[in-house]
């Protein structure tokens, strides 16, 4: 296997929806929207499933552990007995494997299992999963949340089956959606974590990717309430695996993230009430705070990754002027003529950026 990532990652990311329902209730599939903050939230478990489905397109299902298995569900322990069997059909030497064999195995195998974790606990699972056997990701999600308020709307419908004489005897149907929602979500990608399930650099650069495209290109964002997601921004804070305190000779590691960067974004509407915002162009978007918290930091900061999408190079405002994101953060990185804090990337993922 890979060597696991050195480097702590922090991750914000916004995306949009228009008239659609980005995270449905269990009950009757409505948005979820606090009662008291009016804003929809996103539980992490649902950008998962974007993420999860959109490795599975690239790599097979083969690649997934949390999935469904030939279109039908089955438990966790079900999962990985299959494709434990299968792998012994495709290599008739495979022995019986437990332990810390079995795990490295696993990870060998489905890569969302490095990246998330699981639940799932093994008889005679190695020490370093705990008393229960859960393996930890190393990737965390909080859950996302609009960074304005919303209302709920019904959109009605009428769907028609049958033969030409039931054309008239159609099924009305409704659906609960939001008119148009700015989601930002929250990640760390932990680097102690990553050691025990070998995460490593080329499952970051793929779970970057997934992340940006999956709530747009996969499967399950290609339908009625989820086919207007757009991706509009990606931030990754990659700090320094060491840094060399004041007053001391040896490098110790960093270990640190700056931690809720969606609460270092605000919001603001230029249609009065942030419930009449229906689009990009809305509203606009200060990161003072953001760039405030970056500053205090930044001498730990190894490198920022970015990705913009085109709408969203001129959404950016700091005491109603207009400010280019990307120049601001380049501003920030200099140290001095010749020296930066840290570098800032264009990861440029649907490669088509205006702005290098």
């Amino acid at each position: 296997m890979a060597e696991s990532i050195k480097n702590r990652n922090e991750f914000l990311f916004l995306y949009d929806i228009k008239n659609g329902n980005p995270n449905g209730d269990p009950d009757e599939n409505r948005p979820r929207i606090d009662e008291v903050s009016k804003r929809c939230y996103v539980t992490d478990v649902r950008l998962k499933r974007f993420i999860r489905d959109y490795l599975m397109q690239i790599d097979g299902e083969d690649a997934i552990l949390v999935t469904k298995v030939n279109r039908k569900t089955v438990n966790l322990t079900e999962r990985v007995k299959q494709r434990l069997i299968k792998d012994q059909i495709d290599d008739t030497k495979q022995k019986k494997i437990s332990g810390a064999d079995l795990l490295n195995k696993l990870l060998d195998c489905f890569v969302d299992l490095k990246m998330f974790g699981s639940p799932l606990a093994f008889k005679d699972a190695p020490d370093s999963w705990g008393d229960t056997g859960t393996l930890t990701g190393p990737i965390q999600i909080n859950f996302g949340e609009t960074l304005h308020q919303v209302e709920e709307t019904t959109f009605h419908g009428t769907t028609i089956f049958g033969s030409k004489k039931e054309l008239k005897q159609g099924t009305f149907t409704t659906y609960y959606a939001i008119p148009y929602g700015l989601i930002a979500f929250h990640a760390v990608a932990n680097e102690n974590a990553a050691k025990t399930t070998k995460l490593g650099q080329h499952d970051m650069d793929k779970f970057k990717v997934a992340l940006w495209k999956s709530v747009r290109e996969s499967v399950t964002a290609n339908t009625r309430t989820k086919k207007e997601q757009q991706p509009r921004l990606l931030l990754n804070i990659v700090y320094k695996e060491k840094i060399r305190l004041e007053g001391e000779e040896r490098l110790v590691p960093t270990e640190y993230h700056i931690g809720s960067l969606e609460e270092k974004i605000r919001l603001n509407s230029k249609v009065g009430e942030q419930i009449n915002i229906r689009k990009v162009g809305d509203y606009t978007l200060d990161p003072t705070e953001l760039y405030i918290a970056i500053s205090k930091v930044k001498d730990k900061i190894e490198k920022i990754e970015y990705c913009l999408s085109p709408e969203f190079y001129g959404i950016f405002e700091i005491d109603n002027n207009k400010i280019d994101f990307v120049k601001k953060l380049r501003e920030l990185a200099k140290k001095n003529n010749k020296e930066s804090y840290f570098e800032v990337e264009n990861l440029d993922i649907d490669m088509l950026s205006v702005v290098t």
